[in-house]
């Protein structure tokens, strides 16, 4: 059955409607690819090729008119590509930067502002935009419009962003209260970055400030991410500092030991978390020796400290503990040790050193050869500037080769009761 020759034209009018769209597609396809192309020259003749082929291409526009004001420093037709890139697309917050740059150049604060607000307006989260506008303001010094924005730039932007925006803020301020309300964003890593910039140029009533800004706000943190603020309190001689942070922190962790009436030192059984900073235990790793957590030799409660000496030669152990103390008062230093065929001659022994001038206010006998737990004591009195002491595993002398094995465990401070008598109680 042959077809009508009405049905035939419909045909052929289909295919033909098809080959002029098929044709069309080509063209726009290949138009773009070309314009691209012309885009990705980077030359004034190129980009004017480009724009006549995609009229319709906001970023042909936006790219010629940063030749415009880049290269050529032609800033009336560089606005005028920055005006047709915003009119074709106003939801791309990088026109309207650089129409606000354009504008500035010109003369016209006004205008500036009023295209970053537009910016703002269409990426209100792009740090980018935020840290251009920031910056903006920031050079009109209009903190109360800056800061906000260097807010965004930290909240939603890189480590390096945030680094350099807290640094630009502080400069421009110097206020911790205003940057707490301003400009940091209620993150933990903001605060610490500001702590770490503060104590890196050593401004301590800044970083004690922000201290007590960052845990008014109640966020969850690591006991580690403070520790660097804590050892330039040590560091620096603030050693109330210090013990008012390890209160914190122990309020905090229940793991932490709160209560000092019983033993000043945290963890003397080493029975909590190994924390290796604070007012906890510390342990630097030598190859000389190799200490860990033996939960099968211990004196009292699951575990003790194991010190392995395999025959190299040390003096100190990188075993410490920081305590506070009062001046002029008496101690008691217990502690309760194992050893198992140590031979040298010079074996570990317990050190107490005044932190800040390394006077060695107390040592006990060393230990050699093997023998059960017994406990030994090191009574001693602090100095009339005394504030912080280490407690140590040493070797004194330490150049004697070394071998075999050494418990501690249920280490003890506590001051001495002063005798009736008014004597020496030691």
């Amino acid at each position: 059955m042959s077809s009508s020759p009405k049905s035939r034209a419909t045909q052929i009018g289909i295919a033909a409607a098809c080959l002029i769209f098929l044709g069309l597609y080509l063209y726009t396809v290949l138009a773009v690819w070309r314009a691209d192309w012309l885009q990705d020259q980077g030359t004034r003749q190129s980009l004017e090729a480009s724009a006549r082929i995609v009229p319709w291409d906001a970023r042909t526009h936006w790219l010629l008119g940063s030749y415009f004001l880049n290269v050529s420093q032609d800033q009336t037709r560089a606005l005028a590509n920055f005006d047709r890139a915003v009119q074709l697309d106003p939801f791309e917050g990088r026109y309207w930067l650089d129409v606000a740059a354009a504008t500035e150049l010109a003369g016209d604060a006004r205008g500036s502002e009023t295209a970053l607000e537009r910016a703002l307006r269409a990426e209100p989260t792009s740090p980018s935009i935020a840290w251009e506008s920031a910056n903006f303001y920031l050079a009109q010094n209009n903190m109360a419009r800056s800061l906000p924005l260097f807010r965004v730039a930290m909240q939603y932007g890189t480590r390096s962003m945030e680094q350099a925006a807290i640094d630009l803020c502080w400069r421009a301020t110097q206020s911790v209260s205003q940057m707490a309300s301003l400009a940091l964003p209620p993150q933990t890593d903001a605060y610490f970055t500001f702590l770490r910039i503060l104590i890196t140029r050593g401004e301590s009533e800044p970083a004690n400030e922000v201290w007590r800004a960052l845990i008014a706000l109640k966020l969850k943190f690591s006991n580690e991410q403070v520790f660097p603020y804590f050892d330039y309190l040590i560091k620096t001689k603030q050693v109330d500092q210090a013990e008012e942070v390890w209160r914190f922190l122990g309020q905090a962790d229940s793991e932490l030991p709160g209560d000092r009436r019983l033993n000043l030192l945290s963890d003397g059984g080493f029975e909590g978390k190994y924390l290796n900073g604070g007012f906890g235990w510390r342990a630097e790793q030598y190859s000389q020796v190799d200490v860990s957590l033996d939960t099968s030799q211990f004196h009292s409660g699951t575990r003790a400290l194991r010190f392995v000496f395999s025959g190299p030669a040390f003096s100190d152990s990188g075993v410490s503990q920081y305590v506070p103390v009062e001046p002029n008062v008496r101690y008691r230093l217990s502690s309760f040790v194992k050893s198992e065929d140590i031979v040298s001659a010079s074996g570990p022994r317990i050190v107490v050193q005044d932190y800040y001038n390394n006077q060695v206010l107390a040592s006990t006998e060393d230990l050699l050869s093997t023998s059960g737990w017994r406990e030994l004591l090191a009574d001693f009195a602090t100095g009339p500037e005394t504030r912080l002491i280490a407690i140590k595993v040493m070797r004194v002398p330490g150049n004697p080769l070394i071998k075999g094995t050494f418990w501690l465990d249920d280490v003890k401070l506590s001051p001495m009761a002063k005798p009736a008598n008014g004597s020496q109680p030691f």
